[in-house]
């Protein structure tokens, strides 16, 4: 690699040359930083989504948890209820 000073004392076909590499250089990076723009804009996109659809788990996991206490209390009560009633039922 040359260094600035180097570069400033080439000939003129040695400079055409190696403006050539550097334009070179530049547009496989150009091209690189194009690819990993892509892959990042896609990423963000998936992880937009995963954020979504995390969202709709939690509330559908909420309303489960809900319909869940719900059954727990319900069994619950019926047992009492049946306690209840076998105590009348012995009473008789």
């Amino acid at each position: 690699m040359y260094t600035d000073d180097d570069l400033k004392n080439l000939s003129g076909e040695d400079k055409k040359r190696q403006s050539r590499n550097f334009q070179m250089q530049i547009i496989v990076l150009d091209s690189d930083n194009r690819k990993v723009e892509n892959r990042k804009n896609m990423l963000d996109a998936e992880i937009r989504k995963l954020r979504v659809d995390q969202e709709r788990m939690r509330i559908k996991m909420d309303e489960k948890k809900k319909e869940y206490d719900e059954a727990v209390r319900q069994i619950l009560k019926n047992e009492e209820d049946m306690k209840r009633l076998k105590k009348k039922m012995n009473l008789l």
